[in-house]
């Protein structure tokens, strides 16, 4: 007699454990930023579905005072929640014919002839899912246009940006760079003085590993952005959105006829610039801003822009990113790069800047197979079913997450 629980046709909750061990081990990028603790909704969500939203709390932002009575400095607690949308449903799905599942077959041969190859593709759009999205909120840019990333400045200027913003200064810094910036990055550091392990590391895997304060992950699902349409001559047009404290969108004029500006376009606004997160003093650069959402200009030569970060610039507000409002009609807009030009886009983090989310789906009954595990934040589900017409077992492996950009500040994007 076979053994029930190293057989893994008739292990199901082994065989869905397996499948999220392989997903957090494999895909890279999901595996290096934080996961939302599954406790967090498994009331709310003991099945959820795609589209549903969640609300992510982030870390409230304190002032301090400087006088022995506090009545005037007691702050009014901003409690800020990131909503998070459950948008990125993912399965792999094979068949196996009834002589296949006649034979038990031990975890291994499982692992190896289906769970493993299954995995690998499932791992890689997650990852690619993932790279996309936090890239698009991640606002702060550095790099020069037609410049080939991977210069030991360039990173020093990301994580100089990182710091800026007060993300803590620990080994939870990551660098994902595509193949392109890893050769050039290696090669930047070929004729540095090394640590010998470091040296060997980089000959004998061809990637750099760790250096100027990053562990360097090489990746080669990291998204290329497109620029849309010429953007030259656009300012912000209060008339088109209201210029508010808070405001996550801007109205924008001067944007030529039936021209698209595109999500993942990176810009500054003239008189907006960037303040000392826990001071609130100016600093010396304009504060970048990145487009959410693709639009596309269809009458008045204006559009609406949704932006990341929120514009916060009044006084005593703890969230307080920029020196000054945006003024209506002389707030010039900046772009990244040259239209309708593609830019590479490595991706620079703090572990705490995203946060990755997947919840339970519904697990029907009386199936021969089903089960759901979690493994360090990510859910799985496994569902076995035979089909009487053709005399075929169905697999499915299921995954339903989303991804928050909870501390974008804390990202940087290396492109050029």
């Amino acid at each position: 007699m076979s053994n029930l629980v190293l057989t893994a046709k008739n292990a199901p909750g082994v065989t869905a454990k397996l499948v999220a061990a392989h997903l957090k081990e494999k895909a890279k990028f999901i595996k290096s930023i934080a996961k939302e603790d599954d406790s967090t909704f498994r009331d709310q969500y003991k099945s959820a579905s795609p589209s549903d939203t969640v609300y992510v709390k982030k870390p409230t932002n304190f002032t301090v005072g400087s006088n022995l009575d506090i009545t005037s400095t007691i702050q009014d607690i901003k409690q800020e929640k990131v909503a998070l949308k459950l948008d990125k449903l993912a399965n792999v799905a094979f068949k196996m014919d009834s002589l296949e599942m006649a034979y038990d077959k031990p975890v291994k041969y499982w692992n190896d002839e289906f769970v493993e190859p299954a995995m690998n593709a499932l791992a890689a759009e997650m990852d690619r899912w993932a790279l996309e999205k936090a890239a698009r909120y991640t606002a702060n840019l550095v790099g020069t246009a037609g410049v080939q990333s991977g210069a030991i400045r360039q990173f020093l200027e990301a994580g100089e940006k990182i710091y800026q913003n007060l993300a803590p200064e620990d080994d939870k810094l990551y660098a994902m760079i595509n193949p392109a910036t890893n050769t050039a990055t290696v090669d930047a550091r070929k004729g540095l003085f090394q640590k010998s392990d470091l040296i060997a590391a980089q000959y004998a895997n061809g990637y750099i590993g760790q250096g100027e304060g990053f562990t360097y992950v090489r990746s080669n699902l990291l998204p290329t952005f497109t620029n849309g349409a010429d953007v030259t001559g656009i300012a912000v047009e209060a008339s088109v959105v209201a210029i508010a404290n808070g405001m996550s969108t801007l109205g924008v004029d001067g944007v030529t006829s039936s021209a698209t500006i595109k999500a993942g376009t990176v810009f500054t606004i003239s008189g907006v610039y960037d303040v000392h997160p826990l001071t609130k003093q100016a600093l010396p650069t304009l504060k970048q801003f990145t487009v959410l959402e693709d639009v596309t200009e269809t009458s008045g030569n204006s559009v609406t822009l949704s932006i990341s970060p929120a514009i916060y610039y009044t006084s005593g507000d703890p969230r307080q990113n920029v020196s000054a409002a945006p003024v209506d009609e002389s707030g010039a807009l900046t772009f990244f790069g040259a239209a309708s030009t593609a830019y590479a886009q490595n991706l620079c983090f703090h572990k705490d800047a995203f946060r990755f989310v997947s919840v339970p789906l519904y697990l029907p009954k009386n199936m021969d197979f089903a089960a759901q595990e979690t493994v360090d934040g990510i859910a799985v589900r496994a569902i076995r079913g035979f089909d009487i017409k053709t005399s075929e077992s169905i697999m499915r492996f299921d995954i339903l997450a989303g991804l928050a950009a909870v501390r974008p500040e804390w990202a940087c994007r290396a492109t050029g």
